[in-house]
């Protein structure tokens, strides 16, 4: 039996289709109200996705019935928890020292500063005073997020150490980190390994702000490098330093984020051994010749894949870019058709979807009304490209206030 673990932004994903070998053997644990997709044997709901002991207590209660060889988990909710579950199990795959180290954003910094990587200077913080302390040692702006946080939220930046009152109900409350800001050009580098031989690198380049644009509603894209080109050496370079710095598996695939400054110094961000969440799965399948997901849950469950055939692929793949439109506050009055030449165009709202006041205030960075990639050898023809679909997606919804009436005929466009 292969257990599947299903957040609910992984929703419907086929991986009965991924794993037909399987057929009648997966088992899935997902939210209620969560279709987890065609050919499931069992599927295990809890009330609240977010709740660790409710998605472990439900993930072993299937295990008892089933007696599963494997765990695949694709959400960075679920990292920690499937290493949990394989180590009671005795089953492979990322376990519990390497997810912590790929969860916490203190300690996969301290494993990757002791292997001599540039880092911002950084400190675990519990209360404001936490906080005041680190800005008058390192003064200038820095960020505050959650240790364990994803999809940027929680995350908050800060000018000057009298803004740092305003979060003392929240890091009183958990885990949290602040750090200096750096600035520069946001890269993320994915990653596949598989026993101890790498399978693929790409390295690409977020649009504006990165992870950060919908703070102002701006559209966030990314475009992946040349391969001939400097940088991505440097950046594949890096990347592989940084999963052999921390406690990782011969096995393992991972989204690692780094700044690029002004002078070409290279810091880490973040990372997480997981596939990029968005639309990167998307744009990576155009890279790589297959769904980067369904490799790894075919990897994840033993089973084969065609390895050399993703490698050739890769060397040769054409320049591809993703787009995503991030919400705004409001309620979505109009709906945009895809812009021509656009790829995997995906919807992901409806007329009268309201984005009220706590909802657009708890968005995340993965929190998408469309995506979609577009492919062009050109880079220069593929930066018009990203720029000029993403014009026309945005310019395509249309917007009322949330306490406006939506007319039921305002539909259209692509669903």
């Amino acid at each position: 039996m292969i257990l599947v673990l299903i957040s609910p932004r992984q929703a419907g994903l086929p991986f009965a289709q991924w794993l037909p070998e399987e057929a009648g053997r997966l088992v899935a644990v997902t939210a209620a109200g969560v279709w987890a997709g065609p050919g499931f044997t069992d599927v295990v709901t809890v009330a609240d996705y977010t709740d660790d002991d409710a998605v472990l207590t439900a993930a072993r209660e299937a295990g008892r019935r089933h007696r599963p060889r494997a765990v695949v988990a694709l959400a960075e909710a679920d990292v920690e928890r499937a290493a949990l579950l394989r180590r009671e199990w005795g089953l492979p795959g990322l376990d519990t020292t390497a997810a912590a180290a790929y969860r916490d954003k203190v300690l996969m910094k301290q494993y990757a500063r002791t292997a001599g990587m540039s880092v911002p200077a950084f400190a675990p913080v519990t209360d404001v005073r936490g906080i005041t302390d680190f800005m008058a040692d390192h003064p200038g702006r820095v960020v505050v997020k959650p240790r364990g946080g994803s999809g940027s939220t929680g995350v908050h930046v800060l000018d000057a150490p009298g803004q740092a009152d305003a979060l003392a109900g929240q890091v009183t409350h958990g885990a949290w980190e602040v750090e200096e800001f750096v600035e520069g050009a946001l890269h993320h580098v994915d990653v596949f390994r598989v026993a101890g031989a790498a399978v693929a690198a790409v390295a690409s380049r977020y649009t504006g702000a990165g992870c950060l644009t919908h703070w102002d509603d701006a559209p966030l894209g990314s475009r992946n490098l040349d391969p001939a080109d400097p940088l991505h050496e440097r950046l594949v370079a890096e990347t592989w330093h940084l999963i052999d710095a921390l406690p990782s598996p011969g096995t393992v695939c991972a989204h690692a984020e780094f700044f690029v400054t002004g002078e070409g110094r290279i810091v880490l961000c973040e990372v997480a051994a997981r596939i990029g969440g968005g639309p990167i799965p998307a744009m990576l399948r155009h890279v790589l010749g297959t769904d980067p997901r369904e490799l790894w849950a075919r990897v994840e469950c033993g089973l084969p894949v065609a390895l050399d055939t993703v490698r050739d692929h890769a060397r040769t793949a054409p320049r591809a870019a993703f787009c995503g439109i991030p919400p705004r506050r409001g309620r979505v009055l109009s709906l945009p058709e895809p812009p021509p030449g656009a790829q995997d165009f995906v919807l992901g709202t409806h007329v009268g979807d309201d984005w009220s006041e706590e909802r657009y205030r708890l968005r995340k960075s993965g929190d998408f009304l469309a995506t979609w990639v577009v492919t062009d050898p050109d880079p220069a023809a593929l930066e018009g490209r990203l720029e000029a679909t993403a014009e026309l997606v945005g310019a395509g919804f249309g917007w009322a206030d949330s306490d406006e009436h939506v007319p039921a005929a305002a539909g259209g466009g692509a669903r």
